[in-house]
């Protein structure tokens, strides 16, 4: 297959696309995909049988673009698809950089179109040990606050995510913001994921503030809570916390490094999306 081949997928193929994820042994996250599949581009190459391949790409205006979702259906191991998918939509993302969480097996194919290891992420899971006390630092968000942690968020990120800060908003469970002397400093939210919740994005001016923020939201849940992070100490407090660790996936970006204050971002809203 070529890049001729490659179609926009949309909510219709939510089907096609759980299908595909669990040709790969990934879960079905029927929320997630849902999500992606209405706030981002999602591409994707067919054969007779079905989905054959995808990718999704989110554009968040010149400075940067992110993939994710990018999964090749077994039977089509080694053939090519993967890289027609990337090119495709590396070809689209019109950034300054692009980048992306690559797993082990994704990484080779990722070096060779020429993007380079900036990091690693490494994930939690677990009972968050803290449920049901909350530190009484932070509150729930209001609609007021929207213009604040969207300036925030862009400051953080380097990026314009207003669009996708929007939807979040609809597709989170909860999300709470950090007050010093009347100004938002932090936010952080969390979403389902499947028997999971994730906590994400967390934004923070320091790791003491992120951890209070992460504490605020996980105290809440009744479940197994993930945490995505590429900061050690965090990392390690959330050991402490009952969230032992799964596994790791590494940051890599193509072309310029990524934009932003980033000392202040320590969970993406989630793998996918950055």
């Amino acid at each position: 297959m070529d890049t001729a081949s490659v179609a926009r997928l949309g909510i219709e193929d939510l089907a096609a696309c759980l299908d595909l994820a669990a040709d790969r042994q990934w879960p079905r996250e029927r929320r997630k995909w849902s999500f992606l599949l209405t706030t981002g581009e999602a591409y994707g190459l067919r054969d007779e049988k079905d989905l054959a391949g995808s990718v999704v790409l989110s554009r968040f205006g010149p400075r940067l673009a992110w993939v994710g979702m990018m999964l090749v259906a077994q039977r089509w191991n080694g053939r090519g698809l993967g890289r027609t998918l990337m090119r495709y939509a590396m070809d689209r993302a019109g950034a300054g950089t692009i980048a992306l969480y690559a797993t082990e097996a994704g990484r080779p194919l990722y070096e060779s179109l020429g993007f380079r290891v900036t990091g690693t992420v490494s994930t939690h899971r677990g009972r968050f040990l803290g449920t049901g006390a909350r530190t009484g630092r932070t509150r729930p968000f209001t609609p007021a606050d929207l213009p604040a942690v969207q300036r925030l968020d862009a400051e953080v990120t380097g990026a314009d995510r207003r669009r996708l800060l929007t939807g979040y908003l609809r597709f989170a469970g909860q999300v709470r913001v950090l007050e010093a002397d009347g100004v938002i400093t932090g936010y952080a939210g969390s979403w389902r994921d499947g028997e999971a919740v994730v906590v994400g994005p967390v934004i923070a001016a320091d790791l003491a503030d992120a951890k209070t923020l992460v504490t605020d939201v996980a105290s809440t849940v009744d479940g197994p809570v993930r945490l995505d992070t590429d900061r050690p100490f965090l990392a390690a407090w959330a050991v402490t916390q009952g969230l032992a660790r799964a596994f790791e996936v590494t940051t890599m970006v193509h072309g310029n490094d990524l934009p932003g204050d980033r000392s202040r971002l320590f969970t993406p809203l989630m793998q996918a999306l950055g």
